[in-house]
């Protein structure tokens, strides 16, 4: 945290060895109805340095359908390698599961990145109980699973806005960086019938929903 920062959040300010620190945000949705928030809570543990971060969406009555629900982070590129615990070790989504097996799977970011003619979304890990982003010499960060529900992660050269805009493989930008999504949920990719077949109902993602991210980070 930076050195000048005031958090009113803070607690057991008698003791500063264990105190936590407690930031909230909100982001309001435009449009038809601005009252449906998103409420993001970092919680910083002085003592051990972890984070537990929420992420939490209350749902919405008059919102189309979700892709997906979580964040997505900006990374330097020299962390670019990913270990985790859940299924695997190719990508798995809530349509595509039974090819994927239980276990401690490695993965990189280039790897992950399925070059379709078509840029699309690419490399998610479902199930998951704990990731590890790192450099090559193995430092880096983990993610774990906080509350009772797993959670889902891609680790990508591009970002899910570079995917979506390009049309061809050659329109995506030079790699600069590495993109974290941690989701709480993400709809099905669809297309088990046929080319372009839409996503089965019981994997969509109601927008009238609550959705949750639950996770811990730490450094090491």
């Amino acid at each position: 945290m930076h050195p000048r920062l005031r958090c009113p959040g803070k607690t057991n300010a008698a003791n500063e060895v264990g105190a936590r620190w407690r930031h909230s945000s909100y982001v309001g949705r435009t449009g038809r109805n601005p009252s449906c928030q998103v409420a993001v809570r970092y919680e910083v543990d002085a003592a051990s340095g972890r984070v537990h971060l929420t992420a939490r969406y209350a749902g919405a009555t008059d919102a189309p359908t979700l892709p997906a629900f979580g964040l997505e982070w900006t990374l330097p590129k020299q962390y670019e390698n990913l270990r985790f615990y859940g299924l695997g070790p190719e990508e798995t989504y809530h349509d595509r599961l039974h090819g994927g097996k239980l276990g401690i799977f490695e993965r990189t970011a280039a790897e992950d990145n399925a070059p379709y003619l078509v840029p699309q979304e690419t490399g998610n890990h479902e199930d998951l109980r704990w990731a590890e982003v790192l450099d090559a010499q193995g430092h880096g960060m983990r993610i774990s699973q906080a509350g009772s529900e797993h959670f889902a992660a891609s680790l990508l050269p591009y970002s899910s806005l570079m995917l979506e805009e390009a049309t061809h493989q050659n329109e995506l930008p030079p790699v600069r960086h590495t993109f974290l999504r941690l989701l709480a949920a993400q709809m099905g990719v669809g297309g088990d019938d046929s080319w372009g077949a839409p996503v089965h109902e019981q994997y969509q993602l109601p927008a009238d929903r609550a959705y949750t991210l639950d996770v811990n980070l730490e450094l090491f």
